[in-house]
Order: structure tokens, then sequence, then C-alpha cells
């Protein structure tokens, strides 16, 4: 080793310090360094953390005086998985690793929330290319053992000392891919722009778009004239040509002639087997020696493998070439190419964004006819919004390239906030612009033909009693106030965000002021960077606790009071499997102080909830006058999910329920979402005779879900917009249906009567 290299070694100890784990290399180095001082590199980093570790390994390197070392050590650093490192110690330029700086200051800054958000299994795998595989077994080995939080908080730590240049991006990659509530804190890069995530309407509802459209069968029948059971229907269907009907004819007309149509029509018509016949004709219009080009967006995974299907089996016998790319692909195969090389392809729309973004699509010209499945979503800053500002710039510039024909496809094109006929007009106007629609086709000529196949169930909203008095919720309050005041102490400027009013604990308005604070917290600076960084990273931890808190209040609103103080007691033991610092070990004291009487409250058969025993009645009466009653329970949150399915088994008088659950795939702070095979499976389950016969879901079977034979639907506390109500109402599918509203909320009831107002409007 030269002088120079030990005096550039020197000079850059400090960048080697916050990235170098030592003992991940020790191995390497056995025949360099004396056993004893091995130990002491182990002892170090045990006792005071790996830097202290680095520090100490780089004092006994710096000493060594035979020849070879040096090359020894770079030689260590590239097998144990620090290329980043050794690329830097080589070329003596640590610019790649100083510009991971800010990244490693802003997960500092967010590693209480990513704690409280993150679970390291659902993207660890993501991950692994950043990380040291040593790294990668330690967190799982910290999961499995110590708990979610416990596993977060060591992914965070290897993260912060990843010398991987890509690692922020990967990271934003795998968390959007898994839909988790810290991407939306996590923002790498500018030019990145993603879908808003929208904020119900209604107190309380879960924050998640997901649709699941898993129903070949039911389609299939729905695009047929086969008049005989479903199964025959389907299995006849899908492998010949499907016979429309008249009312999906008139809904495809001002398509095929060419114009951009918004189709309108309730969910369960065959809306689908519209869009293919639509397509179908478009393809078949071209002349000899020209061809047209099909791109289908689908908003969601499920959804996007479901027509993925669809158009396979429909279009291959014609002929053509089909293919598919979502998120979980697209860095596996060229989209350019894919596009070039087939005539329909099936896309989730943030692909087509991206590559129109970086250049790999050259424009929307290279398309014939987009079609955009539930397209009321073409507003603010939506992947599908995206796509249509590019189609509008291109229309209203001076490029005489052709444009493709658009086409949108909704159950409800909804009327937003208006009051009056022509304020919904303008909201349909707007949506028509968006899309660059001039016409929206719905069926007017063939009503009679529609009713018969689609059906509205009856609609009964129920005003239901809640408790009379809440001890639990005026001691979980004091809590949230106490904790509200300790966070607000941290910092004069960031504590104004705690004067606010009108945030009501245990209400989704308050976990939108949290989410509020997150991003205040996100661009708060300060001279000082150290106390920026200390400042931000305890107000992130005390949000955390309050929005569980604000949790379980939500759970103690709608369900047993023992479900939502278990929710508390299981966040609470992972807060203590992790790294237990000061500012936790008292917020958990506070909690403990009141735990006993807590649970003696939430024992207390005078706290039992009287909107539970209402849905005890409803179900009762609907399973006894129809046993064979297939019911779509919804709720507001995840954990209501799980708190209602274990009311239902726990209680005797409801042995004749088979509960199953259906949740989004996204994760949020509040849950593990589902995988798509588990969301598969339970709809099997709950469509097959003999198993489960009530599915308690959030939002994700608002839109795309058809279960043609749901005959009973229950809005728990559960309202929103027009366009849900008109979905959610679309569930019950089957004659004689019904829908029920249960809520202890009158505003509630006038808020669904609303919706039925706006609903008239919109026809």
């Amino acid at each position: 080793m030269t002088a120079e290299q030990r005096q550039n070694l020197q000079a850059f100890r400090d960048y080697i310090k916050k990235i170098l784990d030592p003992t991940y290399i020790l191995s390497y180095m056995s025949s360099w360094l004396e056993d004893e001082e091995v130990q002491y590199i182990q002892a170090e980093k045990n006792n005071k953390g790996p830097m202290e570790a680095a520090s100490l390994f780089l004092q006994y390197l710096l000493k060594l005086q035979s020849e070879g070392w040096f090359q020894a050590f770079l030689d260590a650093l590239y097998h144990a998985g620090y290329c980043g490192l050794c690329e830097a110690i080589e070329s003596w330029d640590f610019q790649k690793i100083e510009k991971l700086e800010e990244h490693r200051l802003l997960l500092r800054r967010l590693e209480p929330e990513f704690k409280a958000t993150v679970d390291p299994n659902d993207i660890l795998s993501e991950l692994s290319e950043c990380l040291i595989n040593q790294e990668c077994e330690e967190i799982r080995q910290i999961r499995d053992t110590k708990g979610r939080m416990a596993g977060a908080e060591k992914m965070a730590e290897c993260l912060i000392r990843s010398d991987k240049e890509n690692w922020p991006k990967v990271l934003q990659l795998a968390l959007e891919k898994d839909n988790s509530k810290f991407s939306e804190l996590w923002i790498v890069d500018k030019g990145f722009k993603r879908a808003e995530s929208k904020a119900d309407e209604d107190d309380g509802a879960e924050a998640s778009s997901i649709q699941i459209f898993i129903q070949e069968e039911p389609e299939c029948q729905n695009l047929s004239q086969n008049p005989g059971p479903p199964s025959e229907a389907s299995s006849n269907n899908l492998h010949s040509p499907l016979k429309p009907r008249n009312y999906q004819l008139e809904l495809a007309l001002p398509a095929k002639k060419g114009k951009n149509t918004i189709i309108c029509a309730p969910t369960g018509c065959g809306k689908t087997f519209v869009s293919l016949l639509i397509c179908e004709h478009h393809l078949k219009k071209f002349p000899c020696g020209q061809k047209g080009k099909v791109v289908f967006f689908a908003n969601q995974i499920p959804v996007y493998e479901q027509q993925a299907t669809v158009f396979s089996r429909y279009f291959e016998r014609l002929g053509y070439n089909i293919a598919s790319i979502s998120g979980a692909t697209s860095d596996s195969v060229s989209v350019q190419h894919i596009i070039e090389d087939n005539d329909i392809i099936i896309l989730t729309p943030q692909i087509l964004v991206n590559n129109l973004n970086n250049g790999a699509i050259p424009s929307l010209s290279v398309f014939t006819l987009m079609i955009f499945d539930e397209c009321h979503n073409t507003s603010k800053n939506h992947p599908y919004n995206q796509i249509m500002f590019r189609y509008l710039d291109h229309k209203l510039g001076e490029s005489r390239d052709p444009l493709p024909q658009v086409v949108g496809l909704t159950a409800s094109v909804g009327v937003g906030d208006a009051k009056t006929a022509e304020e919904a007009m303008q909201h349909i106007c707007k949506l028509c612009a968006a899309l660059d629609a001039s016409v929206i086709a719905t069926v007017r000529d063939n009503v009679a033909e529609l009713e018969q196949v689609v059906y509205k169930p009856q609609k009964i909203s129920r005003k239901v009693a809640s408790r009379t008095s809440n001890t639990f919720k005026c001691i979980i309050s004091q809590l949230m106030k106490e904790t509200e005041k300790l966070a607000k102490d941290v910092s004069e400027e960031l504590g104004k965000l705690f004067q606010i009013q009108n945030r009501e604990f245990g209400t989704q308005k308050y976990e939108q002021w949290i989410v509020g604070v997150h991003k205040a917290c996100s661009v708060f600076q300060m001279a000082d960077k150290e106390e920026e960084s200390r400042v931000c990273k305890a107000l992130f931890l005390y949000t955390s606790h309050l929005r569980k808190y604000n949790d379980a209040l939500i759970i103690s609103e709608d369900a047993q009071m023992t479900d939502a103080l278990n929710y508390l007691k299981a966040f609470f033991h992972d807060v203590r499997e992790a790294a237990f610092d000061e500012t936790e070990r008292e917020l958990t004291r506070r909690f403990e102080e009141k735990l006993e009487e807590l649970e003696k409250v939430s024992r207390d058969p005078s706290n039992e909830l009287p909107k539970l025993r209402d849905l005890y009645l409803v179900l009762q009466e609907e399973y006894h006058l129809k046993p064979e009653t297939k019911t779509i329970l919804f709720v507001k949150t995840r954990a209501l999910v799980d708190a209602l399915k274990k009311w239902i088994e726990e209680n005797p008088a409801l042995s004749f329920l088979k509960p199953g659950i259906l949740t989004g795939r996204g994760r949020t702070n509040r849950a593990t979402g589902m995988t798509l095979p588990a969301q598969k499976c339970v709809l099997e389950a709950f469509r097959a005779s003999g198993d489960n016969n009530i599915l308690i879901a959030t939002s994700v079977a608002d839109e795309g879900i058809d279960i043609a034979e749901c005959n009973l639907v229950i809005l728990y506390e559960y309202v929103g917009n027009v366009i849900k109500m008109i979905q959610t109402r679309g569930r019950g599918r089957a004659r004689d249906s019904k829908c029920f509203l249960l809520t202890s909320s009158a505003d509630v009831i006038e808020k669904e009567k609303a919706n039925m107002i706006k609903e008239k409007k919109k026809k």
C-alpha cells in the first residue's frame, strides 16, 4: 500500500464508517488480523454498534505494514457485497455515496413511520439486491423472532448503511408495488408521478381503491343470450363465439362508428364484452397492409389479470397477438418491443406513463384505440389523467400524427359534489373533456332487456342505536391528548400543526390530519440538520402512536371494545420488541397505567355495542326467511373485518354463518393485505355452495367484483360517494335481493339519500 492510499483511507474513513459493518468481512480478513482484534471488533459492534466497530476495524487496518493487505481489503468488500464502497475506494471517488446522504437523512426522519407501516417480509425480496446477504438473513430472523416492527427497524438500519446508489429508487418501487402507505412519504424522484391517493369522503373509510374482477363465469353468462345455468353457459361460451344482447350492441354502436365514447352501464351488464365487440370491429376495419393496435388499461392487478385472460381467450382464436404488462413484469421485458409485436396490449396505466416519460414510447400515436376501464378515475394526478394530458397536448399541438380513438367504461360517471342538475352536468362535462369524449353511451332503447339481466336490490336504511356512554373512548382520548401535548412541545414551528381544530378523535379526518403532519415533517428544514432529524423523528414517533389510538377508537365504535383493546396491546407488544427508546418507554408506561381500567371497561356487559345487536337481528331474520342467502357485509376498515369475523364466530346464535373475508392487496398502517391467490380462493369459496355464506369486505369489493348469486348486501356504517353507492348496490345481483344500510348517524342516512338523488340526476 502506498503512502497516498493510506492517507486517502484515513481521509475518507467517515464515509466508510457510515456504510461498513466490519463483522461481515472479518472472515475474509482473518489472515490479516489477530484473533484478539477480531473479538474486539465483534464486541464493539455488540456494545456500541457497527459504526464504532468500523472505526476500530480501520484503526487496526491502518496499523498493518505487510504488503497486500489493501488489495485484500478491497477483495473482502467485493466478495461480501459492498460493491459500491469497493468502487469508491478504488477510484477514491465518493460522489455516488455522498448523493445518498439526503435519502439516509430522510429515512432516519421517517423511521418511526417506516416501523409502524412496513412489514419487511413484504418487500425484502425486492430490496435484496441493495442489501448484504447476511443483512437479509438477519432481517428475516429478527422479523420471525421479535416481530414486524423490530424487523422493519433492522431493515431501515441496513438501508441507511447501503452503498448501492439505486436503493432509494428500489425502495420506492417496492413500496408502490406493495401498495404500502409509506410510499406516500418516500418520494425520491420528483419527476416520478403516480396516482394521488384518494381519501374517502366518509369518516373511517378505508383508503383503498383496489378492485377485484375475478369472475369469468358470471361475466360470460352476462355476455351470452344462453338461458342455461351459469356453469353451462360459461363452459360453452369461453371457447365459442359469443352472441351479444341488444343492449350491448346499443352501447357499442357510437364507438363502432369511431367516436370517442364513455360507455356508462350498470355493474354486471357485460361492459367487458362490449369492449371486446368494439375492439374486434376496430381491428377488422383496417384495409389490407394496415394494422390497428389496441391498448386496454386496467387500474389494478386483479382486474388486469382477469382482462388479460378474457381478451386472450376471445382474440387468439381470431389470430390476433395479445400481451399483458404490469409493474411486476415491466422490469424484465421491453415494453417498447411488446407494444410493437402485438395487436392488443393489456396494461396497468402507470406502465405507459413511465415509458412515455422516459421516451421508450415516443407518443400515443403508436396506438389506434385506447380503452380505459373504470374511466371515472380520470381526474387529478391519476395515471389515466396523465395519459390524457399527453393526448390533449398532442391534439392541440402542431403534430400531424394520428391520435387513437378513446373509449371509457364505467358503472357511473358520478356527479362530484353537485347539488343541482346544472352542477351535475358540469361535472359530467369535465369527465367528457378529460377523455375527449363526444358521446356518453347508455341503454335507452333496450332498457327492459337490461333490467332482465341486472337486478336492482331493494334499498333499506336503518338507524341503529349507539352507546349512551363510552368510558373506553374517554380513556383513549385522554391518552391521545397527552401524546399530542408531548408532540407539540418537540418543535415550536411544527407544534403549530397541533393547534388545528376539528380533528375529532376516532375519525378518518383525524387520520388525514396525521398524514398532513407527516407531509409537513417530510419538507421541514432547519440549519442544524441533526436537530432537524431529531425533531421529525420524534414527531413521526408520536403520530404513529396517535394513529394506533385513532384506529382503536374506530374499531370500538363499530365492534367490541375487546377487539379495540387487543389491537392496542398487539401494537405495544411490537413496540417493546423493537428498539425501546426513552420516548417509546414513556408512551408505553402511560398506556400500561390505564391498561387495567381499559380491561375492566371492555369486559363490562353494559358496554355491549347496540348496533351489533341490530346487525345480529338483520342476519337472523334474513337467513330465517331464506337459509340459502349469500351476503356481502361491507365495513370501513380492515381491522373491522377481522373484528366482525371474530364476533360472528364467537356468537353461538350465528353458527349458521360461515364467514370469509376479502380485503385489499395493499398494506396500510392498520393491517397486512391479502395476496391475489388468497382473494381468488375466498371468492371461489363464497361462490361454492356449502362454503362461506357471508363475505366481510372492505372497499376492495366496491368495483369489479361480480357475484351473481349474492342476494343480501349490508353496509355497516359504510357510505361514500354516488359511484361507490351504485357499484356497491350492484353487488346484490340475485332476484329479490336487498341492500341494508345500518348506521347510528342520521347524517349518514341523509348522505345516502343525497347519493340516490345524485344517481337520478346522472340519468
